[in-house]
């Protein structure tokens, strides 16, 4: 008995052509019983070797958890074949299909494609895949480029691709937006607000406060609330191709990553603007008076853009649950403040800002006494293996020198028998005795190195004075920092007490002293 795995894949534009989840599976099963009669040995499809994704486009395949499960079960060896309707379903990029098709063959299954005929025990199986995937990403492309011509005309004629807006419903005949009276007054005082003077979390902030949620029924937020200020539909246009979102590998440090992200970028020439298109909820001089003042304010914002900061990206936690993140007043003095308030504003968190550099020394200074009092460090014993490592390298460097002393002398002989010209020799030279000064550097800080190695050394005094270098306000080496705070620490919680003052709780990984 064979079991057999079926993976389909259905999109928006799959689901015009007919190509429906079922339609695949009905194929793919027809198929194994055909090879079950032709074979003589029943191939079994589990119900739950059925891997679909729904809604998903063909070009990323991060995005697609059925396909994490399909790698994940093959490599448990829960089946021998995978089928599925065609490649262009597999994928639609040649290297994610090629590294996906070598992790399933290097499991030991079995791949199968009924549109291409393709079955990976055939001979040269690897590039007959290629080619087929290389012709499913094309058509993934001209799709695009398809859609993306579609949407400029249909924007062209004041048509809206996409859902419609907070204040706006799409009419499902004519495609264009109309005002929705119910949420449509919302979107009017924010822009009232904000022409007021008040900044987008306070918006936020009297929005939820007073219950006017969006139409969806969720809080506001500065992003939401920022987003509708910016949104050239509220003045009644229909803007196409401000942006669009292209592939971009990784960059020169590592430039045979497979990373890949999504990039915004602006492009003017794909730029479609139609003008009065639906009615605005907001007059267009008051779009265009919001627009100026966006710019001034940006423009007169103060204050680091980067956060050096060793306890964010969640290793905070406010009261109310939340991450903590960094913010500056006006004077550039840092502070850490709840992500939900300022998002959300009061109605969803009451904590205060904490002074970044209080709370870190008070937290440095805890983690520090606390790991060096439960871990036993005096215990510690320096391998001499160490040793052996660097006596290696060293005679490794001897061997190395000895080469670059070699070929000087051999550069020499040529010259002294006129077979380099002087500025032939002079050029090579001088690289030669640059490699062997470099070299020489090297093996001084290596035998200084083994040196002090040699000596009888503390060991659990060179932890403590690598804790007191490190895990401190200022440090020189932030990622260091950061490393030890998450091996030792789980969680920072900040804890509002009943006299106003802030409590600091840490969460360590191991069981902390009494």
């Amino acid at each position: 008995m064979t079991v057999c795995a079926i993976y389909a894949r259905v999109s928006d534009e799959s689901q015009l052509k007919g190509d429906s989840i079922e339609h695949q599976i009905r194929y793919c099963q027809e198929q194994a019983r055909r090879r079950s009669v032709e074979e003589g040995v029943p191939w079994v499809i589990p119900e739950s070797r059925i891997y679909v994704d729904e809604g998903i486009t063909g070009t990323s395949m991060v995005k697609r958890p059925a396909v994490q499960r399909l790698i994940q079960d093959a490599r448990g060896k829960q089946f021998q074949v995978v089928l599925f309707k065609g490649i262009s379903r597999f994928a639609r990029d040649t290297v994610d299909a090629l590294v996906m098709l070598r992790a399933l063959c290097a499991s030991g299954v079995r791949v199968i494609s009924m549109e291409e005929s393709f079955d990976s025990r055939r001979d040269n199986a690897e590039f007959i895949f290629t080619i087929h995937s290389a012709l499913a990403q094309a058509e993934s492309e001209k799709t695009a480029i398809r859609v993306r011509v579609g949407a400029s005309q249909k924007a062209r004629s004041g048509k809206w691709n996409g859902k419609a807006p907070d204040g706006y419903v799409l009419n499902s005949q004519t495609k264009h937006l109309e005002i929705d009276e119910l949420v449509a007054p919302v979107i009017r005082d924010i822009f009232s607000m904000y022409l007021s003077g008040m900044g987008v979390r306070k918006i936020a902030e009297i929005l939820n406060c007073t219950r006017r949620l969006t139409k969806r029924g969720n809080l506001w937020t500065q992003r939401n609330i920022s987003r509708i200020l910016k949104n050239d539909a509220y003045a009644g246009d229909v803007v196409y191709g401000r942006r669009e979102k292209r592939v971009a590998y990784s960059d020169a440090s590592d430039p045979l990553a497979r990373n890949k992200r999504a990039v915004w970028v602006d492009d003017p020439a794909r730029l479609v603007v139609c003008q009065n298109a639906h009615p605005g909820i907001v007059t267009r001089e008051i779009f265009e008076e919001v627009q100026q003042l966006i710019k001034k304010r940006r423009t007169t914002m103060s204050g680091p853009t980067k956060s050096p900061h060793l306890l964010t990206k969640g290793l905070l936690r406010c009261t109310c649950g939340g991450s903590m993140t960094v913010t500056y007043n006006g004077a550039g003095t840092a502070y850490y403040r709840c992500l939900r308030r300022r998002d959300l504003g009061k109605s969803a968190c009451d904590c205060g800002h904490v002074r970044a550099k209080d709370l870190e020394r008070e937290v440095f200074a805890r983690v520090r006494q606390d790991v060096l009092e439960a871990l036993e460090f005096d215990q510690l014993v320096i391998p001499k293996e160490q040793d052996e490592v660097n006596k290696t390298q060293l005679r490794a460097l001897e061997t190395q020198l000895e080469k670059q002393i070699e070929k000087s002398q051999m550069l020499f002989d040529q010259y002294s028998d006129g077979k380099l010209l002087a500025e032939q020799y002079e050029r090579i030279n001088l690289t030669i005795q640059h490699r062997i000064q470099a070299l020489r550097d090297t093996m001084r800080q290596l035998m200084q190195e083994i040196e002090s190695q040699e000596r009888v050394l503390d060991a659990g005094q060179r932890v403590r004075e690598a804790f007191r270098q490190f895990l401190q306000v200022g440090t020189t080496n932030a990622r260091f920092a950061r490393e030890i705070l998450t091996i030792f620490v789980e969680r920072v919680e900040v804890v509002s007490s009943r006299n106003g003052h802030n409590e600091v709780k840490i969460r360590y990984r191991f069981a902390p002293p009494l």
